[in-house]
């Protein structure tokens, strides 16, 4: 008996060894860092748009395609004239209490979303709705706002100008639904730890901060039988240490560097997907040197952006000539957006540079150029980008770079508040629309941490928000290009390419080129 008893331990030992997430129902994602928040009127990072994409839904959701399909609302439909919008709510939708979900939870959040107390970066989102730009600089009230509530079922939605991309925004977590009633509940505390409420496939369980947070499935969410995973894990696991923690089957899938990836090169494991994440040194021009557009200029000829991308990445990652991405479904006139720009960033030219540099400094009554500095977190290959950036500007231009590595967090806190000269960033759209990229150099947008101001582009900014035009608002985009091209409010690296390791046994998991990165809710686990 003591034998028998002994055989079946070590079998079930062995078995539960053998799955390190405890069963084939559970997926193990590892997202790299910590989210800055999940609060979905106020986070900006990726790591924390993941998690929302997982408890919460808005009236409508992407497909694995990118495509805007029915969320919470089953049907909607707008005006002739493109400047009213009305959504219809499913029958019997609830949030993970059991409360209903109205058309009024709709309202409270994007009004939220608009206060400018909430001090969400993503506010410039929603004044697309009449009225939100004034709401938010406190020239309107909300009640002026164009979201009226016509019944439990019922939104009705007024923009000001049309905009032929507003289903893809209301897919966007700033357009989330807010439950007043736990809201005011638990206040300051609302989406942090285990403060959260869930309308979406998935329900947060727990979260061990800098560690990882556990998910169960949301038996409340209207389209829970199509949800065949029943618990999702995202691991927060440095770069340097993701591979081995695939290996020892700690994680399903995790994004890997091209060094990591050639240890897998030609196997199942190591997956390729677009990006439309774009790599770029953003400058703080309240730093007197950086404010002038010839030294920024003279900065990035002095970079040898080919040779970064070929020798250095070893060909991983794709240069482009415009900050719109190329090759993931923004379109132009007739074509691919960035392939009708036919302005190019400028070219690597030491002794322009130099000229270039001298001229900059003369305008600004300097001397020298001042010693600088290059914010970073020291995640995937950014490490060795801002070294290759350091050894190029002190060889090419006698300037002196000091790098500061930081966590991903503290790096996003610290180009809020304008704690930095030179930042390396990385900028994901929200949406299919070159806007999405392009907005964030407008003044008014809470993402312009670079405070670039130029009232030219913000005119065009508005000119293709108010406008459904194509033939208005590509032209538009297009000399906002030339624009960012001129003045060098960032130095474009290069667009960025995905390479993961996936587990053989994670099946339907969908990679996401904008709007956030993994497409979940269809994964099954074999």
């Amino acid at each position: 008996m003591k034998k028998i008893f002994l055989i079946l331990t070590l079998l079930l030992f062995a078995l539960s060894c053998g799955n390190k997430n405890g069963n084939n129902k559970t997926l193990s994602l590892n997202i790299g860092s910590e989210p800055t928040s999940i609060d979905p009127q106020i986070t900006t990072d990726i790591a924390g748009g993941t998690v929302d994409e997982l408890i919460l839904e808005g009236l409508l959701r992407k497909d694995k395609n990118g495509k805007s399909v029915a969320g919470l609302a089953e049907k909607w439909e707008k005006s002739e004239d493109g400047l009213v919008w009305t959504f219809h709510l499913r029958n019997g939708i609830k949030w993970s209490n059991g409360d209903p979900i109205t058309a009024k939870d709709f309202r409270a959040g994007w009004i939220r979303g608009l206060n400018p107390d909430t001090g969400g970066s993503n506010a410039s989102m929603l004044f697309v709705i009449k009225n939100g730009e004034k709401y938010n600089a406190k020239k309107a009230s909300d009640k002026e706002v164009g979201i009226k509530v016509i019944d439990d079922k019922t939104l009705e939605v007024t923009l000001e100008a049309p905009t032929p991309y507003f289903d893809d925004l209301v897919t966007f977590k700033s357009f989330m639904p807010l439950n007043e009633k736990y809201y005011n509940e638990v206040k300051d505390k609302y989406f942090t730890d285990e403060h959260t409420i869930a309308n979406g496939p998935y329900i947060l369980e727990s979260w061990i901060h800098d560690s990882e947070l556990k998910f169960k499935k949301n038996p409340n969410y209207w389209d829970a039988a199509n949800v065949k995973t029943e618990n999702v894990i995202l691991k927060i696991i440095a770069t340097d240490s993701a591979v081995n923690a695939f290996k020892n089957k700690e994680v399903d899938v995790t994004s890997v560097t091209f060094e990591q990836a050639k240890e897998f090169a030609g196997k199942n494991e190591l997956v390729k997907a677009n990006d439309g994440g774009m790599y770029y040194l953003l400058y703080n021009t309240g730093e007197k040197a950086l404010q002038n557009t010839k030294i920024r200029r003279a900065l990035t000829m002095a970079i040898n952006r080919e040779e970064l991308i070929n020798k250095v990445l070893e060909g991983s990652e794709k240069l482009t000539k415009t900050f719109v991405p190329t090759g993931i479904g923004l379109n132009g006139l007739a074509k691919d957006f960035a392939q009708e720009v036919p302005t190019d960033q400028p070219k690597f030219n030491v002794e322009e540079a130099k000229k270039l540099l001298a001229e900059g400094l003369k305008e600004q009554g300097l001397a020298q150029l001042p010693n600088l500095k290059i914010l970073l977190n020291d995640t995937g290959s950014r490490k060795a980008i801002a070294e290759y950036i350091q050894e190029n500007l002190r060889n090419n231009l006698g300037v002196n770079v000091e790098l500061e590595v930081v966590s991903g967090k503290e790096r996003i806190e610290r180009t809020k508040k304008r704690d930095y000269q030179i930042s390396l960033q990385n900028w994901t759209g929200d949406f299919l629309d070159p806007i999405t990229y392009l907005d964030i150099f407008a003044s008014a947008n809470g993402n312009n941490r670079g405070d670039f101001k130029n009232a030219r582009y913000d005119e065009l900014t508005k000119i293709v928000k108010g406008s459904a035009d194509p033939k208005v608002r590509v032209p538009a985009m297009v000399e906002m290009e030339k624009l960012i091209s001129e003045e060098q409010p960032v130095t474009i690296l290069f667009q960025k390419q995905k390479l993961y390791l996936v587990n053989p046994k994670v099946k339907n998991l969908g990679f996401v080129s904008i709007g956030g990165e993994f497409f979940i809710r269809d994964v099954v686990m074999n």
